[in-house]
């Protein structure tokens, strides 16, 4: 099949830049029946089958983008569904996929792809046999028959060719289509033989049924948008550069994406300061600062319940301020530490308790969206700062990651734990993660190379090399 309106626009330009960033990872263009990609009509979607895991990388890709204006996700159990304006108004809708379900069942399952792929011309997709199965299967679970643009396509192919993949399909499946115009006519009891070897394969067996149609409704109705990460925390044992990073992120924040962003340190301070009882509020956050961390000596269990309690007290009530004052007027808010401090770290503030109780009490703050936990090794922390003994660096730095890696099963927020060693490379990673729950977005114009605003900024921050966010199709 051939496109003979093809139009040189950004939608173009901005398909074949696609697919040369996606020869970097494991991809299936699903449903090709055009020799390019860049040829498919603006009608049409482009379908890729690609790891969950790599769609963070995928989705900054395209945020980078400067000819990619305005920018709509909506999220399923098992795709995102993109929608992308271009600068010249033209438009792109671009399916990822990471499993190919309809409903409860699991259809062409993804190592049956995967050993089934042909190049065309370094484009990776299916071979034409997995195609008529996918199409087939698309389309009669979802009550229709074959679309003609699929007719077409394979009644283009030699006889012998056709007689081979509609065979196939009757031996395999047990149904009785003559050609691909039958194909075309929905009917019952076609679709019937076609469940019923669905039935049959060991993905779809009953529980497996049960979950996937459970994900079907929960993405139906609670599920469209992904979440947007409008609390940004950063986690980490001194010297693993959370500040740096920190600060890095809201650079690019502020000046690529014009949002309006607010840095917190710790909590959301809505009660002052405990040592400011005694010392007066500007004097204890003085001390705050320059105090060297963990220095407190309190073995009290009720001195520490009523300090735990006092600093829970203001995440508790201080989640709705903070609510009131930034999120609902669009700010997006980024903790320096969090309330996991309490969990792995209480010493840091004056508490000594089991971290059953902060862990328990967790359960009632709204959970931010995005929680980084930045590490190195004991070696390079001591570098950067020689503030804690090399056994407590390991043991919190274990703690962290043991920690993350529990709440990320029990959260759709998202738990990173990046090893900081390149600063680049881990904000490159960081805004991945922040990009792929921050999809909804329309970019301001901006100029092909940074303002003298953004450059001031640059290098106040001295990011190496900024640019990187700044690129065009």
């Amino acid at each position: 099949m051939t496109n003979s309106s093809i139009i040189l626009n950004d939608r173009f330009f901005f398909i074949q830049t696609l697919f040369g960033f996606l020869a970097s990872v494991e991809y299936v263009w699903l449903k090709a029946v055009f020799p390019k990609p860049e040829e498919t009509p603006e009608q049409s979607d482009i379908d890729l089958l690609v790891h969950e895991a790599d769609w963070p990388s995928l989705l900054f890709f395209i945020s980078k983008q400067a000819c990619v204006t305005h920018c709509e996700a909506t999220r399923k159990n098992d795709a995102t569904y993109l929608r992308l304006q271009f600068q010249d108004g033209s438009k792109l809708k671009l399916d990822l996929l990471s499993a190919l379900v309809r409903k409860q069942f699991s259809y062409l399952p993804n190592h049956y792809l995967l050993a089934n792929l042909q190049r065309n011309g370094g484009i990776v997709t299916y071979t034409p046999q997995v195609l008529l199965e996918h199409v087939l299967f698309f389309n009669f679970l979802n009550h229709a028959g074959l679309p003609p643009k699929y007719v077409q396509y394979f009644g283009a192919m030699s006889i012998a060719e056709q007689k081979k993949l509609v065979n196939f399909i009757n031996v395999k499946y047990g149904t009785s289509f003559a050609d691909f115009q039958g194909m075309s006519i929905f009917k019952k009891t076609e679709k019937a033989r076609f469940l019923t070897y669905l039935r049959s394969q060991p993905e779809n067996r009953l529980i497996a049924r049960i979950r996937n149609y459970a994900d079907y409704l929960a993405s139906q109705f609670w599920n469209k948008k992904i979440p947007t990460p409008r609390i940004v925390t950063f986690s980490g044992v001194d010297g693993a550069g959370k500040s740096t990073l920190l600060n890095d992120l809201k650079t690019v924040l502020t000046e690529r994406l014009g949002q309006r962003v607010v840095t917190l340190r710790h909590r959301p301070s809505l009660l002052p300061i405990l040592s400011a009882i005694t010392h007066g509020k500007q004097a204890a956050e003085a001390r705050a600062t320059t105090q060297l961390p963990r220095q407190g000596n309190n073995g009290s269990t009720l001195s520490s319940l009523l300090r735990f309690g006092y600093y829970y007290a203001d995440y508790f009530f201080g989640q709705v301020y903070i609510w009131l004052r930034y999120l609902l007027p669009g700010y997006t808010v980024v903790y320096d530490r969090y309330y996991f401090d309490f969990i792995v770290d209480g010493k840091r503030s004056n508490i000594s308790l089991s971290e059953n109780l902060p862990r328990f009490f967790f359960r009632f703050l709204a959970k931010p969206g995005l929680n980084i936990f930045l590490h190195a090794s004991p070696d390079t922390i001591l570098q950067r700062k020689k503030e804690l003994p090399r056994a407590d660096i390991e043991q919190m730095t274990m703690q962290y990651m043991a920690l993350f890696e529990e709440l990320k099963t029990k959260s759709r927020s998202q738990y990173i734990c990046i090893e900081n060693l390149d600063r680049m490379a881990t904000l490159e990673t960081i805004l991945a993660h922040y990009f792929l729950g921050n999809l909804d977005y329309k970019k301001p114009m901006i100029e092909a190379t940074p303002s003298s605003k953004v450059k001031a900024s640059i290098r106040k921050s001295q990011i190496a090399n900024p640019t990187a966010v700044l690129e065009s199709c």
